[in-house]
Parts: structure tokens; C-alpha cells; sequence
């Protein structure tokens, strides 16, 4: 496509298939080489010419989010009604709610943070009412608390409120070929997060190729920029393209459709579940924000908002919430702040759960812990029904056998060891989340007596009946879980941040088993 901006004195070839870019104004660029507009006519008889195969695209691969991002959006609580001093309200409560401690580090505002025109030189702006001090000061104080700072744009010619909210005329504040500019005012800022939405396309431009060229744009600003498409569906040149994307429309507080227009939970869960293969550790589905704690009229109910958070860690979804955290009830704490929930979502191995069988409403999902043929299992067992109904995972269908062991993740506690199958009583809409894994199988000699097992990450010993485990690292939060030789469990300690200390009451050999998110170390003790 050729396209000539008259206000700028600019010339546009774009090959969609091959990210092909010309411009020329006076001089022309292509990438970073200033050629010559004498040779203008040349570069286009060849580009016209030149096989596509000869300039590949290349997957999006910029070392940015490895786990789903987690994190905070203003839209779904506040809309278009965002200021400076209610931002840093929110950023005090994400610290001082554990939010951040439990990994939600990104504070995103959404829409409606710009002024309804640009600067003298073309620059974006905060609106000088709502954020008087600014987007810079404002990244600041953000970046202050440990977390960091994202930011709305939009491919098109205005953002959506701007478009749809009446009254504001023609803001510019969409990016639309000042894609350069703003990454720059982006990185200036200190950003490290775009959400980068889909409201009004300039005439004759190209979905793909406008988020391409932001694509380049954030490579080339100097700063390390998490790249989230949403453009309300799924393409397959998205992945390529950026770290995250939203697979569906936006997400309603309610648990399932009432029209053609609404869709809430349920439906968001039916439409990602099929783009499973293109997820990845630095590329995400993204079924939208979460809604848990929006409670009002017509909104989802306790367990189903605890379904809500089951089913987008069970799909590797980035978890950005959305609810007025400084107003957090205990339910809605103890749903987003669940360690072993969060834990399944942001496992390292970045396999996307997916629904392995459906009967009478009664679902079975399966994500791969750690690697995708491994003993380590999450198991999501989601009720549809509006009744309570018995839910069974058969192990054979999840690449398990013999004796398996089954944790509840949202009761944090372990429920046993099992053969061929585990069965879950779920209520309405609930889901029950586990952790499977293949029993623990020791073997040692009765000679086998040692008291000091210095592993990787932790050391553990046997004192007088005391057994003590020490992690060679400050700020490691793990679990501990003691087992008899024949493999019954007689102790178990969770969420451990600094030295376990744990009583031993009988003489005998014991395997330990200490683990955090990453790894699992065993060492044996005996107790003479």
C-alpha cells in the first residue's frame, strides 16, 4: 500500500506481508538509513518486485514478560474517571494490601489519562486538571514502591473514550504514524507497560501493520516496554507482534451473557481456551482483566469469582486485576492473594491449561507444571451446572499413574495420596484447583544415617528432635512436608520465608522434601 500524508510531507509504503516501510519527507528513511529522494523511484520498483520471502517477520522476542504479567488496571472499577491522587492511593494499597509482595508489580492506568490535545511540538500530555504533576512524577512515585508503571494508547486516530465519550473534537491522541514519538514520550516517562487498544483506525490503514510499526517503535525507544495488544479478537500475526493479546471482547462483571453484546466470565473462558497453542513464556492469551471484587448489581457471586481466578491461572492468563483495592473485602483478599493459586499461573514452564474433558457441564482442565510431559500437574474441576455435582479427574487422562498425591490449592491442604482417579464435590459454578503429582517413592538403606544435608538451596538438619531447614537465600518463600520411609506424610509447613523449624516426636528415618516455585529438594534424615 502507498499512502501520501499531505500535512506531514510524508511517503508510506507498507508491505503487510513482509513489514516493508518507506517514508520520505525531503529525505527518505527507511529504518534507520537516510536515502536519498532521488532514489525514491528506484526503492519502490523494487520493493514492488522484491519477493516477500526475502524479508521474513520475526517473532516478537524482546525478554519481557517470561509469566503471564500480573498487576492493577483502572478501567474496570474507575473508567474514565482516573486522577493523580487516586493513582497513588491505589499504588500505597498495592503495597500495603500484599498485592505486591504477591506479584502483582504493574499499576496500568487505562484511558482518559491524556489531555484532549497534544503539546506545541506534537507530544503527548497529561490532562493538567486530573494529573497535575504530570505522567513523569507520576511514574516516579509509582516506581518508588517497587512496582512499575503502565500506560493506555491507541493504534488509531483518538482512544475510545475520546471517541466515544462526545464533545472532545479531533485530540490526536491516538498514535497513528507518531508511533516513534510517543514510545519515546513513553520511555521518557519511565513506562514499562503499553496496552495499546483499537478505536478508530485512520482510513485506509491496516490493523497488523499499525501495531507492527509500535511493535518497532518500543524496540527502538531505550526502554524495556511489555507490549499489550488489544484489539478485541484474536489474529494469528499477534504473537509475532506482541507480549500479550487480548483473544476476546471486553469482559462484563456478570458470570455469563445476557445478549448479544454482554459477555462475562463464562463466555470470555470458551472463547480463549482454543488459542492454547500460541501461548508461551513473553506471549500471552490475554481473556481481559480480571473482575473479582467488583461486587454490585447483577455481578458474579463469591465462588464465582473464585472460578474466575481458577480458570485464568489454569490458562496462563495475565492476571490484572481490577477492583478498588483499597477497598478489598476478605474474600476478594483471599482469592488474589492465594501464594499456591498465583503459583500455577506464573509456573516457568508457561503451558497454557486446557480443557481435556466435558460432561454434563462438569469440566476437566489440565495444566502441565514445570514441563509439559512431567509428574507435576495443575487440575482445574469447574461445575458449569447451577447445582452441586461430583467432579472426577481420571489420572490416565492426564498422563499420570500408580499412586498420585492431591493437594487443594484453595484449602491449601494436601488431601492424600490416590490411585486411578480423585473425585471433587464442586458447588454451583465453582472450581476446585489441585496440584497432582506422582507419590513420593523413597528408598534407603537402614544405614543410611545422616544428620547434615546441604542441598542447592536449603540446608536441613535433625538436632535433638528438632528439625531445622535453612535457605541459603534471604526473601525465598517455600514449603516443607516430612514423610515417613514408606511414604506417609507426618509434618507439613507452607509459605515458609525464613528458617522452618519443626519438631520430630519419633526416632526413625525421614525424607524432606523442601520445595518453592521453582525447584524441589529431597534429603533424608534419621532421628536415632
Amino acid at each position: 500500500m502507498i499512502f501520501w500524508d499531505k500535512s506531514s510531507y510524508t511517503l508510506y509504503l507498507i508491505r503487510p506481508q513482509c513489514r516493508l516501510n518507506f517514508t520520505c519527507t525531503g529525505k527518505c528513511v527507511m529504518r534507520k538509513n537516510v536515502i536519498s529522494c532521488r532514489t525514491i523511484q528506484f526503492l519502490l520498483f523494487m520493493a514492488i518486485l522484491l519477493p516477500c520471502n526475502t524479508l521474513p517477520v520475526h517473532a516478537l522476542d524482546n525478554g519481557l514478560a517470561k509469566t503471564p504479567p500480573m498487576g492493577w488496571n483502572s478501567w474496570n472499577c474507575f473508567a474514565q474517571n482516573i486522577n493523580e491522587n487516586q493513582i497513588r492511593e491505589i499504588a500505597d494499597s498495592m503495597v500495603s494490601t500484599g498485592m505486591k509482595d504477591a506479584g502483582y508489580f504493574y499499576l496500568n492506568l487505562d484511558d482518559n489519562w491524556m489531555a484532549t490535545s497534544r503539546d506545541a511540538n506534537g507530544d503527548l500530555r497529561a490532562d493538567p486538571t486530573r494529573f497535575p504533576g504530570g505522567m513523569k512524577a507520576l511514574g516516579d512515585y509509582i516506581h518508588s514502591k517497587g512496582l512499575k508503571f503502565g500506560i493506555y494508547g491507541d493504534r488509531g486516530l483518538k482512544t475510545c473514550h475520546h471517541l466515544y465519550g462526545g464533545g472532545f473534537g479531533d485530540t490526536k491522541s491516538g498514535s497513528y504514524l507518531n508511533e516513534e514519538r510517543d514510545a519515546k514520550t513513553f520511555a521518557s516517562w519511565g513506562v514499562d507497560y503499553l496496552k495499546y487498544d483499537n478505536c478508530e483506525p485512520a482510513p485506509g490503514s491496516n490493523m497488523q501493520q499499525d501495531y507492527e510499526r509500535m511493535q518497532d517503535a518500543l524496540a527502538d525507544c531505550g526502554r524495556n516496554i511489555v507490549f499489550s495488544i488489544c484489539a478485541w479478537e484474536f489474529q494469528p500475526w499477534m504473537p509475532n507482534t506482541g507480549n500479550l493479546w487480548r483473544t476476546t471482547t471486553d469482559i462484563l462483571n456478570i458470570w455469563k451473557k445476557t445478549n448479544q453484546w454482554s459477555w462475562g466470565i463464562l463466555d470470555i473462558v470458551d472463547l480463549n481456551e482454543p488459542r492454547a497453542p500460541y501461548a508461551k513464556p513473553g506471549a500471552w492469551n490475554d481473556p481481559d482483566m480480571l473482575q473479582i471484587g467488583n461486587y454490585g448489581n447483577g455481578s458474579p457471586k463469591d465462588e464465582e469469582y473464585r472460578s474466575h481466578m481458577s480458570l485464568w491461572c489454569i490458562m496462563a492468563a495475565p492476571l490484572i486485576t481490577g477492583n478498588d483495592i483499597r477497598k478489598m473485602n476478605q474474600v476478594t483478599r483471599d482469592i488474589l492473594l492465594n501464594k499456591e493459586v498465583i503459583a500455577v499461573n506464573q509456573d516457568s514452564a508457561g503451558i497454557q491449561g486446557t480443557k481435556i474433558k466435558s460432561s454434563n457441564g462438569c469440566d476437566v482442565w489440565c495444566k502441565p507444571l514445570g514441563s509439559k510431559d512431567g509428574d507435576n500437574k495443575a487440575v482445574a474441576l469447574f461445575n458449569r451446572n447451577d447445582n452441586t455435582r461430583d467432579i472426577t479427574v481420571n489420572f490416565s487422562d492426564i498422563g499420570l499413574s500408580g499412586e498420585v498425591q492431591v493437594r487443594d490449592l484453595w484449602a491449601k491442604t494436601d488431601r492424600g495420596s490416590f490411585s486411578g482417579s480423585y473425585t471433587m464435590t464442586v458447588p454451583p459454578h465453582g472450581t476446585g484447583l489441585l496440584k497432582v503429582s506422582h507419590k513420593e517413592i523413597v528408598s534407603i538403606s537402614s544405614a543410611g544415617s545422616r544428620r547434615l544435608i546441604n542441598g542447592k538451596q536449603f540446608k536441613t538438619r535433625l538436632y535433638h528432635g528438632m528439625l531445622i531447614v535453612t535457605p541459603f537465600s534471604s526473601n525465598i518463600c517455600y514449603s516443607v512436608r516430612v514423610f515417613t520411609v514408606d511414604g506417609k506424610m507426618v509434618a507439613t509447613v507452607l509459605e515458609v520465608a525464613n528458617v522452618c523449624k519443626l519438631p520430630i516426636n519419633s526416632k526413625g528415618i525421614y525424607v524432606v522434601c523442601v520445595s518453592n516455585s521453582r525447584l524441589t529438594e529431597r534429603s533424608a534424615v534419621s532421628y536415632n
